[in-house]
């Protein structure tokens, strides 16, 4: 089983279901979960397909819930969760399939690549960064995204299915909330490199919208950090954002803890965000663009997640066990 969330994507959504109509594997349905679109995609119901498409649709309870309904009306051994934006090679769910076979308690992922509407010193970033992180078929669970996601029917019930943290709308972290409860009972996890497929990301090419995502995101991984404290020591991308504890943390984490701080202030972003707009127009290959990058959506990380602490209150930072990483 096949299984799509979508929300006002229609021409999208037929994208992507034309990339499985044209799946060398044999037997599958789709189940597409509609969160109350406005634009038509409900008439894709009717469209034919070499495949069973069946339709659900439910009033913005998000995408999890959706993702959890269309998990309860399937119908197969193994269900594969793909997004509205991806676009699949032909042998993409026979190699996820072979994945499968001889695993039981397996999450597996594809190799995904980005694509985005024009290219752009930040998309070739991305795509860089990407291909020097899927070289490896055992992965952790912090590498399994909900966009591009298998796991057999049974288990992911077992596992207590996709949870969120109270954000309608995208689901952010739910995959590694998912992840950790595998984790912690034992899963496996594996990429299959053949498995192939394509993201179209609307933020990928866009600084400004990359930055904001990664804002938004952080913001909410509070909520999650208060649900797991220890997994601070799981994503690295937080361990120079979070408050520094004097007399825990370790002096690299502190100097760490410093040198983001005073990176992530206003002046700071804003003077390195007019270096990015002039190397982009006139020096798009500068191999300062990738540090710069880096820096920038790193401030933003770091703004969303103090955020995230007004709003949400404070973080157990000390069960996150930072002084062992």
């Amino acid at each position: 089983s096949v299984i799509i969330p979508t929300y006002n994507r229609e021409d999208m959504l037929l994208d992507t279901l034309n990339s499985l109509a044209q799946q060398t594997y044999p037997n599958f349905e789709v189940i597409i979960v509609d969160d109350g679109s406005a634009d038509g995609t409900q008439e894709i119901a009717q469209e034919v397909f070499p495949f069973t498409l069946r339709y659900f649709r439910q009033s913005k309870q998000g995408a999890t819930a959706a993702r959890n309904l269309a998990a309860r009306q399937s119908q197969a051994d193994i269900l594969v969760f793909l997004d509205d934006d991806i676009l699949l090679e032909p042998d993409y769910l026979t190699y996820i399939v072979r994945e499968h076979v001889t695993r039981q308690n397996a999450i597996v992922v594809g190799t995904v690549d980005i694509q985005c509407e024009e290219t752009t010193p930040l998309s070739q970033t991305l795509n860089a960064a990407l291909a020097s992180n899927q070289n490896s078929e055992k992965l952790m669970f912090t590498d399994v995204y909900s966009n591009n996601m298998s796991i057999r029917r049974e288990a992911y019930f077992e596992v207590g299915m996709y949870h969120d943290l109270g954000f309608l709308g995208s689901s952010s972290w739910c995959d590694v909330d998912l992840g950790y409860r595998a984790y912690r009972q034992g899963f496996d996890f594996r990429r299959s490199i053949q498995a192939r497929c394509l993201h179209r990301d609307y933020f990928a090419s866009n600084l400004d919208r990359y930055k904001n995502r990664a804002r938004t995101s952080a913001f909410q991984a509070v909520r999650l950090f208060q649900k797991y404290p220890e997994l601070l020591s799981h994503l690295t991308m937080f361990h120079d954002k979070t408050p520094m504890i004097w007399g825990q943390d370790s002096l690299p984490i502190l100097a760490r803890k410093l040198v983001r701080l005073m990176a992530s202030t206003r002046p700071a972003l804003w003077t390195m965000e007019k270096i990015v707009i002039t190397l982009e127009k006139h020096y798009p290959t500068s191999k300062l663009l990738p540090t710069l990058y880096r820096y920038i959506v790193g401030g933003y990380i770091f703004h969303g997640y103090r955020e995230g602490l007004r709003k949400f209150g404070k973080v157990d930072h000390k069960g996150g066990h930072l002084l062992q990483v």
